[in-house]
């Protein structure tokens, strides 16, 4: 009787012990920082409401549509985003139903926590990506991401003609992501 106890209690520690041990290592590698970890991917993107700000950002002053948006943003900054059909809506005189704009860049804005411990909001803007005249762009870039990013969003907007890759101010966008 006690052998068969003293070989079910080596057992059990032998399972215990390993079972500890497997966690150890799955939990050391859950990120080893050589894997991107997906902080956000989207297959929806919402044309502007003219003037509305999202984080010091402002839509453009008429209103945006865009047939499709999809993307991915990486803990690593990894950036890919697919557009089409960003234009002006149609109820703009003349010009609805086009883009006038010859880039694109994007803008990543989350809020992050500064020195003394207070929420700040940081917009990271992209270099400039060629868009044709019916809207579709394709924005391939890495960002800079803050540690944390709390709440991450991506906004697509016109890139200014002296556009670099950084932290901005704010920009002007057409499509956000949402629905």
């Amino acid at each position: 009787m006690q052998s068969i106890r003293s070989r079910w209690a080596g057992v059990m520690i032998v399972a215990v012990v390993s079972a500890i041990a497997v966690s150890q290592v799955l939990t050391s590698r859950a990120d080893d920082g050589k894997d991107d970890e997906l902080v956000l991917a989207f297959s929806t993107m919402r044309g502007n409401f003219p003037h509305l700000g999202i984080n010091g950002n402002i839509a453009a002053g008429a209103p945006w549509v865009i047939r499709d948006g999809d993307g991915r943003l990486t803990d690593e900054g990894e950036l890919n985003l697919r557009i089409r059909g960003l234009v002006l809506a149609k109820s703009v005189p003349n010009v609805g139903g086009t883009n006038p704009v010859p880039f694109f860049r994007a803008i990543v804005t989350c809020t992050t926590v500064d020195p003394t411990g207070a929420a700040e909001i940081v917009n990271i803007g992209t270099g400039p990506f060629s868009a044709d005249t019916q809207g579709n762009c394709r924005i391939d870039a890495d960002v800079q991401l803050p540690d944390p990013c709390y709440a991450p969003a991506v906004l697509v907007g016109p890139a200014p003609a002296n556009a670099t890759p950084g932290v901005i101010t704010g920009g002007t966008w057409f499509a956000a992501t949402g629905f």
